[in-house]
């Protein structure tokens, strides 16, 4: 299996296992509030952190590009040379607009680090860490996707 591919997998698993945990800690909430009684705060805290890992984790690392909402009405009136570009054009703009917010999401992630979760007492710059994650890996997607347009669908 190609390096890509292996990559791609990987990173569904990890998307998978962040939305077990959100999915397991719901369901534990449940059984400790209504069989048991006695609510645990805990759970809804990591069930709101996997929330936030699991939507910025498969947007930028599972979902295709082709699959993420696009305004495309206009685009396919031209002709294929034009729409390839038009597209490249596009994907350069997104590339540079997160490119662009990688030092101040980094810088602020710094900052958070001081403080800290109610209940699991986790530092708030790990709990948004993702986001720099995703930026980075949404602006290797998108430069992929215009050196090789034809593959960036696969992952």
């Amino acid at each position: 299996m190609r390096f890509a591919g292996r990559l791609s997998r990987w990173a569904d698993s990890v998307g998978a296992g962040i939305f077990a945990v959100l999915f397991l800690s719901l369901v534990v909430q449940v059984v400790r509030r209504f069989v048991f009684g006695a609510p645990a705060a805990w759970t809804e805290e990591l069930a709101a952190i996997a929330f936030v890992w699991v939507i910025f984790w498969g947007t930028a690392f599972t979902v295709p590009l082709s699959a993420h909402v696009a305004v495309d009405f206009v685009v396919p009136r031209f002709a294929p040379p034009v729409r390839r570009a038009l597209y490249a054009l596009g994907i350069a703009a997104l590339a540079v607009c997160f490119l662009w917010a990688l030092p101040g999401t980094a810088d602020y992630l710094r900052f958070m680090m001081r403080e800290r979760t109610p209940v699991l007492d986790w530092p708030y710059g790990l709990v948004y860490s993702v986001f720099l994650a995703a930026a980075v890996m949404v602006v290797l997607r998108c430069l992929a996707a215009i050196v090789r347009p034809e593959a960036s669908d696969k992952a």
